[in-house]
């Protein structure tokens, strides 16, 4: 199991990466919807480090487990709202909230210690 939520985060960091790589490729988009599609992928990166964090540590620091279980919720929220209201295909919305779905759910399994 532990594996799995690390690979899973580790995806994450991937997809958080294509992400902002890709929004030099928005040729038709304003300054204003490449920066905040740049920080998207920021968020989603900063989610992956959290959760490979409260993998490693999450038994020892309480704080981390509950932040990043929070995180997680937040993520998993904002991107299915996201999502819908920006048309997402169901290919975008099976990769993202099976990514963020998987890590969500591990968060709140046990986590091995340091």
């Amino acid at each position: 199991m532990s594996r799995i939520y690390a690979l899973l985060a580790w995806l994450l960091i991937a997809l958080a990466g294509l992400h902002m790589a890709t929004t030099w490729r928005l040729s038709t988009a304003t300054v204003f919807t490449r920066v905040w599609f740049f920080a998207a992928g920021i968020a989603m990166a900063e989610a992956g480090v959290m959760n490979l964090l409260n993998r490693g540590y999450g038994r020892t620091a309480p704080g981390l487990r509950w932040s990043t279980r929070g995180v997680n919720l937040v993520m998993l929220a904002f991107s299915a709202v996201a999502g819908a209201l920006t048309g997402a295909t169901a290919g975008e919305f099976v990769m993202i909230l099976g990514l963020l779905g998987g890590v969500t759910l591990l968060s709140f399994a046990s986590t091995r210690s340091g």
